[in-house]
């Protein structure tokens, strides 16, 4: 009996809750807004999921970097002989890179001049005092300026040897160096790695030659035709290699 009454109470009040939510429009707009609600739960749940990188967790991690590297000739000259205050200029670009070298990661140029007779100067003497007190030679020298498409220049003297680094890549730098966290593997390594339009442009290279004679005596004559530059440009390659850093890990 009791269990009837119950029954019946019950589809009383669905019934009564029915009628209110067709007759009431605040109930309905109310009940529609709750439904797409509880639907969409699950729909944004999996919609999160799926937009999630799969390598998100990465960032929790520490990672150091190794480098594989090597370099590719450019240009060279090994017998490039001035006059004194003669310019040798040389232009390049991109189109002219070796094509080796196109398909590596190009993140610096080395460019190195030696002058070659610092040392036994080609000096001519002439003069009837000569076998006598010939004087002394006088080392001559070079300059060099060089230029990139990221506007780095830079101008060297010397009258022996010399070089530098011309820099086409910002090489990244971290709080926590070296080790590295709050990134991915992928974004680590897009951090080392140039591109096509970091390279394209006008590098510029000017070998100035400057020579300079020893001092005459009263009866024999100093003169220096010329100097002799030997000069290198090459391009530096290096391939990041990115590596989960735990207590295990070895130093490089």
């Amino acid at each position: 009996m009791q269990e009837a009454e119950d029954e019946s109470m019950d589809e009383n009040l669905f019934e009564k809750s029915v009628l209110l939510i067709k007759t009431n429009r605040t109930v309905q707009i109310v009940s529609v807004l709750t439904a797409l609600v509880l639907l969409s739960i699950p729909a944004y749940s999996m919609l999160s999921k799926s937009q999630t990188p799969d390598d998100e967790y990465q960032r929790e991690l520490e990672y150091i970097v190794d480098f594989d590297s090597g370099f590719i000739t450019w240009d060279s000259n090994s017998n490039l002989e001035l006059n004194d205050d003669e310019v040798f200029s040389l232009k390049l670009s991109y189109d002219d890179f070796p094509e080796d070298a196109k398909a590596m990661n190009i993140v610096s140029i080395w460019v190195y001049i030696e002058v070659l007779d610092s040392q036994e100067d080609n000096e001519e003497t002439s003069g009837l005092g000569c076998s006598v007190d010939s004087g002394e030679d006088a080392l001559d020298s070079a300059s060099l300026f060089s230029s990139t498409p990221n506007s780095q220049s830079e101008i060297l003297e010397t009258q022996y040897g010399t070089g530098t680094y011309m820099d086409l890549l910002e090489i990244p730098e971290f709080t926590t160096f070296p080790l590295i966290t709050g990134y991915t593997v992928e974004e680590i390594e897009e951090m080392y790695e140039t591109n096509e339009e970091d390279l394209v442009g006008e590098y510029n290279f000017e070998i100035t030659g400057l020579v300079e004679a020893g001092d005459s005596t009263l009866q024999c004559e100093r003169q220096d035709p010329s100097v002799t530059v030997d000069y290198t440009i090459e391009l530096l390659w290096i391939d990041a290699m990115v590596m989960e850093w735990n207590d295990d890990s070895p130093w490089f």
